[in-house]
């Protein structure tokens, strides 16, 4: 049996920190978007980069997921600043 292509999604929202270490610097964030959804950014090169959008809105593409917890999540592939 032949495994499904994952799609791309893209969503809007806001930038927003979810987790900080030791030093209240921000390790992981997510995409807070319009419909008051919260999506986890992954910790690919990409999802690193928007580690410096905090509080900005922009725009991702990417592939969707669940973690463990079944918290939604976002692998980013590429993304706009707005």
């Amino acid at each position: 049996m032949a495994l499904k292509k994952a799609q791309n999604t893209t969503l809007t929202g806001i930038v927003i920190p979810v987790n900080w270490n030791e030093d209240q610097e921000v390790t992981a964030a997510a995409l807070a978007t319009a419909d008051e959804k919260e999506y986890r950014i992954g910790g690919n090169r990409k999802g690193k980069e928007l580690l410096s959008f905090l509080q900005h809105q922009v725009e991702v593409t990417g592939t969707l997921s669940r973690d463990e917890k079944g918290r939604s999540g976002i692998a980013v592939r590429w993304d706009i600043v707005k």
